[in-house]
């Protein structure tokens, strides 16, 4: 009987060490898609009122990764976890690095989709790293964190596309 009690303790222990990963884990990709929203945020108002075209991008991505931090908060407290609410150290010291950027060298289009693009290179090495997590990952969330990942590797090929069109337009 003690043996199968200690076995039961045992077994409580490590889903519990494996939540708490995995509620880490998940926790870093809600920061990230955070750095992703205030990034095309900040990407959107850097763009001229006439680059709608991007504009409209900007804003695309945004809301995509606001409602992929509402999915995955929501993922976690039902983990029993405390779901991040903010960006990044690294997020926030890119925006500023990217204001100061902007304030020497200017605003143009190709170097704004640069900075995104770069951005999107971060979203995608942080849910390789979730896909690659010690912890236990259940179907549905896989499944889930593999989706994300593909709109965002889409996401991330609009950008380039863009970034390669402009650096055609300013020959």
């Amino acid at each position: 009987m003690s043996d199968c009690i200690s076995q039961l303790i045992n077994l409580k222990s490590t889903i519990m060490q494996n939540n708490e990963k995995l509620v880490q884990a998940l926790n870093e990709l809600v920061s990230i898609n955070y750095d992703r929203v205030f990034g095309y945020e900040k990407a959107s108002e850097e763009v001229g009122g006439n680059d709608i075209d991007l504009r409209t991008l900007f804003n695309r991505n945004a809301s995509q990764s606001r409602k992929y931090v509402s999915d995955l908060q929501q993922t976690i407290r039902g983990l029993g976890g405390e779901p991040v609410t903010d960006s990044t150290t690294r997020g926030k010291l890119f925006r500023v690095w990217m204001d100061f950027k902007s304030t020497l060298m200017g605003k143009d289009r190709k170097s704004v989709l640069d900075s995104c693009a770069y951005g999107e290179e971060a979203a995608l090495k942080a849910y390789d790293e979730a896909l690659q997590t010690e912890a236990h990952l259940p179907d549905n969330i896989r499944v889930s964190i593999a989706e994300h990942k593909q709109t965002l590797t889409s996401a991330h090929r609009a950008i380039q596309e863009a970034a390669r069109l402009q650096e055609v337009v300013d020959k």
